[in-house]
């Protein structure tokens, strides 16, 4: 159980906010195509979730898992990409029976958030996992100690201890 809770003390509050960013873009969207330009309410749901996960998988690589340069399809792309279409599926069937019972076009805004909501918790722990990168303090080790691909590795030369700058 603390691990659970060091994940959430170490990336939820980023990851909330990703996800915040990611459901106004992804919900404004199936409300453009559905309510707005009056599209079935199935395709428009698959058009903003794969239009959606795009930024989504960026905004979480880069801001929340701190992922900088190419992504490893094995390890990052396939499992962001299985979650993505888990949602896209969970969203479409909740989004489709959800219309068939109503004409009321922001039902399926409703139905598909509550599809999303029951997949976040799950894709957090699991894309945590997959994403982590130590957290290492730069200034506590010597370089040599610094394990591949870690964030002390990748960190910005200006957070670097000064004999890594060459100031020294």
């Amino acid at each position: 159980m603390s691990g659970a809770v060091d994940k959430v003390k170490t990336h939820g509050l980023k990851y909330s906010a990703v996800s915040v960013v990611n459901v106004l873009f992804g919900q404004g969207l199936l409300f453009l195509f559905h309510t707005v330009l009056g599209w079935p309410a199935t395709r428009s749901n698959v058009l903003s979730v794969c239009l959606g996960a795009i930024p989504s998988y960026y905004l979480n690589r880069a801001w929340v898992w701190g992922r900088r340069g190419r992504s490893h399809f094995v390890k990052e792309v396939l499992p962001f990409w299985v979650f993505a279409i888990a949602g896209l599926f969970a969203s479409t069937l909740f989004v489709s029976i959800a219309t068939q019972f109503t004409d009321i076009s922001i039902v399926a805004n409703i139905a598909s958030l509550l599809a999303w909501g029951i997949l976040w918790i799950l894709r957090f722990f699991v894309l945590d996992t997959v994403f982590h990168v130590a957290h290492i303090d730069p200034d506590a080790i010597d370089d040599d100690e610094v394990p591949e691909g870690s964030e002390a590795t990748t960190a910005d030369p200006t957070t670097q201890p000064e004999s890594a700058s060459g100031t020294a």
